[in-house]
């Protein structure tokens, strides 16, 4: 974000706010896409030296997402699993998976701390308060630490505008979703204040045991202190309460997919982060920036997942209280000289979390296997553990010519899980206390050549690690011998304008796992961490956007990936080396087809495809993949617009994600092994939404004086 880190010059406003409008949302030219997250400074996309995908603002302001991955799946290569009510599970490099092995970022700053990763963790971010997404695709450990394995995904918030603006919206659903939505903000000098938030809740869906409330609200504010140097402050806060209807057997998920089981599992979350610094020149050529954080956050919860039937009439659940609190700092600086850029950081940060659980003595129908009632008993795990992170690195390019160049990067990380059971270590209280610690360094190399002025190669090599969960490591009496897992992946790619309005995107990669941490599932709904002997994660990863003229213009993202056991042997008789991962299917994408047959008006026609997989470790049970259709359309007349859409036309009857316990031996029974998250039916949105004032914000004002 440096390299125009310049204040506006008031007599360009004037001209941006002709050109450009975020509150009535003006049909403009694009400029060039500039990511941030590639090397922790402003790089045009095209130059990027990674693969890097990036949703802009103007995507934002198109689809009007109601779930992240509405937006996210337009990514080559990425794809996120919408598990209702926000929650979600993700896949970039990897099967789609719970596992840690993403880092989510805000403004670079990670949303949670190492250790407490959360797959749902996205439900934390306010998407309208951010104005893009950057997607940092395979292992970015060299410049984001742990966690960072199958990528990290950067939301970048939107800066104040730069004059008075207030935009009011609202969106329905046939389906039962509700959503009100306040965006505003004005600049006064060098001060500027933004604020976005929305309200959104679902009553009487398609789902049985299916409401939720959520809340999600960003502040930011700037103050220029000189013509470089930004005092940048943001606060984002996310309040979710769900309930959680959980999966379906195979003939339930057949026969009555809106069923379920469930009548009092819930999901609560709150989470509030805040962050200051100070961002910009302070010395010729150098650019710096210092940002200090704090977290705070809690999750409390009765998970449909961890009900499991004991009886005709009884099961057996409990309930997970979580909350940590974080207070971290992380700076750093970047020099040029000529040829040569040089960026050293740090990071520092300290988590103390606290985490109980009680077990349920659950009443269940045996007619219609509905959990009906719960009475607590004793207090399965009571601990806290202090969490530490402590990380230094370095990054640095040459340009060899006007062609050539190469880059490398290092990190080193040590993180400390400092344990305190408050309960008797047993198998299910946990651990003893005590104390363990991973530390890894992560380089990364890479060459890039600039073979035409419309044509640009990268290749190179990088090394990830993420280390055991905390709760992995001493959910029981005997500490596991868990292992960080380790990456290591070879990528080449290239960017191309092959024509006027054409733009193609391709990578390909091979990532190869040691140690990798999967769930091993022991009965549906209960699994357990282990490592994986060594993986391999392989495939090639496609993007093209076509502009054909101002009526019509095309997105594709789509992928091929096989993700294998290239040595995995759970136990004495069972050895699935050479199988495919399950939850891994090897085709994957999305295609936009958009007509604006005048200015004001944009219609939409989309298509996403999921391709079969695997549901087992033994590859014997199959889901056979889907393709969904859906409609866009939306309309601006001065300062009101409206929108619709239409999700899944067709009426598809599909799984979000669908899994099984069978491992190939013995018989199977799939109404007690297979399980299925059915995915919605066919769905009626519509939206407005009223612009007060018209304006342009500082960032994209700096964008704009950047290009005259």
């Amino acid at each position: 974000m440096f390299s125009t880190l310049t204040r506006p010059k008031l007599a360009l406003r004037p001209l941006v706010l002709a050109l450009l409008s975020i509150s009535v949302h003006a049909e403009v030219t694009q400029l060039e896409d500039v990511v941030v997250s590639a090397t922790r400074e402003a790089t045009p996309l095209a130059q990027a030296p990674i693969s890097i995908g990036k949703v802009n603002q103007q995507v934002l302001q198109d689809i009007k997402p109601t779930f992240i991955g509405q937006v996210l799946d337009r990514v080559p290569g990425v794809h996120m699993t919408d598990l209702g009510n926000e929650q979600h599970s993700m896949s970039i490099r990897q099967p789609m998976s719970y596992a840690a092995v993403y880092q989510y970022l805000e403004d670079g700053v990670p949303i949670r701390p190492v250790g407490i990763f959360n797959h749902n963790a996205l439900y934390e971010i306010n998407l309208s308060g951010a104005d893009g997404i950057e997607v940092v695709k395979g292992p970015a450990s060299s410049l984001y630490g742990s966690n960072a394995v199958g990528g990290a995904v950067n939301f970048t918030t939107a800066a104040p505008p730069t004059s008075p603006t207030l935009v009011l919206g609202g969106q329905i659903s046939d389906q039962g979703y509700r959503r009100v939505d306040l965006t505003g903000g004005n600049s006064w000098g060098d001060t500027g204040f933004r604020i976005a938030g929305y309200q959104a809740a679902r009553r009487d869906g398609w789902q049985d045991h299916n409401e939720m409330d959520k809340t999600g609200l960003t502040l930011r504010g700037d103050h220029w202190i000189n013509e470089s140097l930004l005092w940048k402050s943001t606060l984002t806060y996310s309040q979710l309460d769900t309930d959680m209807p959980g999966s379906l057997n195979p003939t339930d998920f057949n026969t009555r997919p809106g069923f379920s089981y469930n009548t009092f599992t819930y999901r609560e979350v709150e989470a509030l982060r805040a962050a200051t610094g100070l961002e910009g020149e302070l010395n010729a050529g150098g650019k710096t920036s210092a940002t200090l954080y704090y977290r705070d956050n809690t999750t409390n919860q009765l998970p449909s997942y961890l009900i499991f039937n004991t009886g005709p009439k009884t099961a057996s659940g409990r309930t997970t209280d979580n909350s940590f609190t974080s207070l971290g700092a992380t700076a750093f600086h970047r020099q040029q000289w000529d040829a040569l850029k040089l960026t050293v950081g740090a990071l520092a940060e300290a988590s103390p979390q606290d985490a109980r659980e009680q077990n349920l003595a659950i009443v269940r129908d045996p007619v219609s296997g509905k959990y009906l009632s719960y009475t607590k008993g004793s207090i399965r795990r009571d601990y806290s553990v202090d969490l530490s992170n402590q990380a230094v690195y370095g990054d640095a390019s040459y340009k060899l010519n006007e062609a050539w160049g190469i880059n490398a990067g290092l990190r080193y990380d040590r993180v400390v899980y400092d344990f305190s059971n408050h309960l008797v270590a047993s198998a299910t209280t946990g651990g003893e206390s005590q104390e363990q610690s991973f530390s890894n360094a992560s380089p990364k190399a890479g060459v890039t050549w600039q073979a035409a002025p419309d044509l640009f190669f990268y290749s190179g090599y990088s090394v990830g690690f993420t280390p055991p969960e905390v709760n992995s490591l001493f959910s029981s009496a005997i500490t596991p011998n868990l292992k960080a897992a380790k990456f290591d992946q070879f990528e080449l790619g290239l960017r191309s304008q092959l024509m006027a309005g054409l733009k193609l995107d391709a990578s390909i990669y091979r990532l190869d796992g040691e140690d990798e941490l999967v769930n091993y599932t022991i009965v549906p709904g209960k699994s357990e961490p282990r490592n994986a002997g060594q993986t391999r994660h392989e495939g090639i990863e496609l993007g093209l956007n076509w502009t054909a003229n101002t009526a019509w213009s095309m997105n594709f993202a789509g992928q091929y990936a096989r993700h294998i056991y290239r040595e995995y042997k759970p136990s004495p008789t069972l050895n699935f080396a050479g199988y495919d991962i399950p939850a891994a299917p090897r085709w994957q994408g999305q295609m936009e087809i958009v007509y604006r047959p005048i200015s004001e008006v944009r219609l939409g026609v989309e298509t996403a495809y999921l391709g079969k997989y695997w549901m087992d470790d033994s590859n014997q049970v199959e889901y056979g993949g889907h393709t969904l259709l859906n409609l866009r359309g939306e309309y601006k007349f001065k300062n009101l617009t409206l929108w619709a859409s239409v999700s899944n036309v067709l009426d598809k009857h599909y799984a979000e994600v669908a899994a099984s316990s069978y491992k190939g031996q013995g018989a199977r029974s799939p109404d007690a092994q297979d399980t299925y998250s059915p995915g919605a039916p066919r769905t009626f949105l519509l939206g407005m939404s009223w612009a007060f004032g018209v304006a342009q914000s500082v960032g994209a004002a700096k964008s704009a004086e950047s290009a005259q």
